[in-house]
């Protein structure tokens, strides 16, 4: 089954007990997923309950599923269910109960609940049968565990995802064993999966725009190191605190690390380290310069020895982390409602960009420039898609293949 039938199919499970089958027919895509919450509360349709939801209406059953067992948050489980956010609010269980149930909703999804007999009297003339003769019960196969992402990947990565046991539990299989229950998986070009298990789970995982380099804060080493998985080559990075802000420039060429009022600028080619003094928190690049904020809505854009390039403002920023400035430095791309705005040194709105995204695709943040005409958005949904290249000048998006629906803050982009 594809990802979408099995997490259909486990949902159904939890949702309609013996009815599951029933509940979960029809095809394995988002939009059926989705439809069947619709289907699973209309008040026209009747559907079984499940062991562990005996007691609780279809609605919380329903909120439940959505939010401790799918990792949707209340925004998306209010428009999944069909609710105000307010409703799912009063039908959440209290936040100390919550881990008990979700792990009651794991155990009841990985457990094979009785399937219903449509033709009874056939199946114990069957049952009868069997047992005159001896069967042996063979156990279902568990799923191999993800492989460890070896030394030389032979193909570049589109990105790095943190997952974590009580938000996405289908994709914490790898980790079932392991300890912590979170942990970073790449993405390749191909779609492949690995884990990066020598990662610290708790901090940043960057891939370079190549998807040729990642940077992370190495369990092994105790510090930050950069690995060219095309070729195997690591690169130590001197690191004086484990919470490091990583990020690589356009080309590829350089990791900046900001680190107790030090940003630490590492040459990949060379392994030349600079040491730059900023009191500024690190933002990313625009094109070779460092992009630093020293306001709210104040933005520098720094060469690589300290000097100011340019010093542009953001007045309709929600947060730092979601513009990008251009690569000549001289333009900042930030998102408003479903437009990117482009603004000038000042903060004017230069340019209103609608950008043509799916209905359900909300826009949250502009990730990158790529090239001077196009930036990379972050814009979940109910397709099958969650990032997407924009053309700045007429807004025409394409989807990105293989991108992962997780939360923002846990999903870094390499190759596009």
């Amino acid at each position: 089954m594809t990802g979408w039938a099995e997490r259909k199919a486990r949902a159904a499970s939890l949702l309609a007990g013996r009815s599951a089958a029933r509940l979960a027919r029809g095809s394995g895509t988002p939009a059926s997923y989705f439809r069947m919450f619709r289907r699973f509360l209309s008040p026209l349709r009747l559907w079984d309950a499940p062991a562990w939801g005996r007691g609780l209406s279809r609605r919380q059953r329903a909120i439940l599923v959505a939010t401790l067992h799918e990792g949707w948050d209340e925004e998306d489980t209010a428009e999944l269910c069909g609710l105000s956010p307010a409703k799912v609010r009063a039908l959440a269980v209290p936040q100390e109960e919550r881990a008990a149930l979700a792990a009651r909703l794991r155990e009841a999804a990985t457990t094979p609940g009785p399937a219903p007999a449509r033709f009874p009297k056939l199946i114990a003339c069957l049952c009868l049968l069997g047992a005159a003769g001896s069967a042996a019960v063979v156990p279902l196969a568990s799923p191999a565990p993800l492989p460890v992402l070896p030394a030389v990947a032979a193909e570049p990565i589109r990105y790095g995802m943190r997952v974590r046991e009580e938000l996405f539990p289908e994709r914490i299989e790898p980790f079932a064993s392991a300890d912590p229950s979170e942990g970073w998986l790449v993405v390749g070009t191909s779609g492949r999966r690995w884990r990066l298990p020598d990662a610290l789970p708790q901090t940043d995982v960057q891939v370079s725009p190549d998807g040729r380099k990642l940077a992370y804060y190495s369990l092994a080493r105790m510090q930050v190191v950069i690995q060219d998985v095309m070729t195997g080559a690591i690169i130590p990075v001197p690191t004086a605190f484990y919470k490091a802000a990583l990020a690589f420039s356009a080309d590829s060429r350089y990791l900046a690390m900001e680190q107790r009022g030090d940003v630490v600028v590492t040459d990949v080619r060379s392994g030349v380290v600079t040491r730059i003094r900023v009191d500024e928190l690190l933002l990313g690049w625009a094109g070779d310069h460092l992009v630093v904020s020293y306001s709210y809505d104040g933005i520098k854009v720094l060469a690589l020895d300290g000097s100011m390039i340019a010093k542009l403002r953001a007045s309709e920023l929600d947060s730092h982390w979601q513009l990008a400035v251009s690569p000549d430095g001289e333009a900042v791309a930030v998102p408003s409602g479903g437009r990117v705005l482009i603004l000038d040194h000042d903060g004017k709105v230069i340019r209103k960009v609608d950008a043509d995204l799916p209905p359900t695709a909300e826009l949250r943040r502009v990730y990158r420039w790529v090239g001077s005409g196009e930036v990379l958005l972050y814009a979940p949904g109910y397709g099958s898609a969650t990032v997407y290249l924009m053309d700045v000048l007429t807004g025409a998006t394409r989807p990105v293949a293989h991108a992962p629906q997780v939360a923002e803050h846990d999903i870094t982009i390499g190759a596009v």
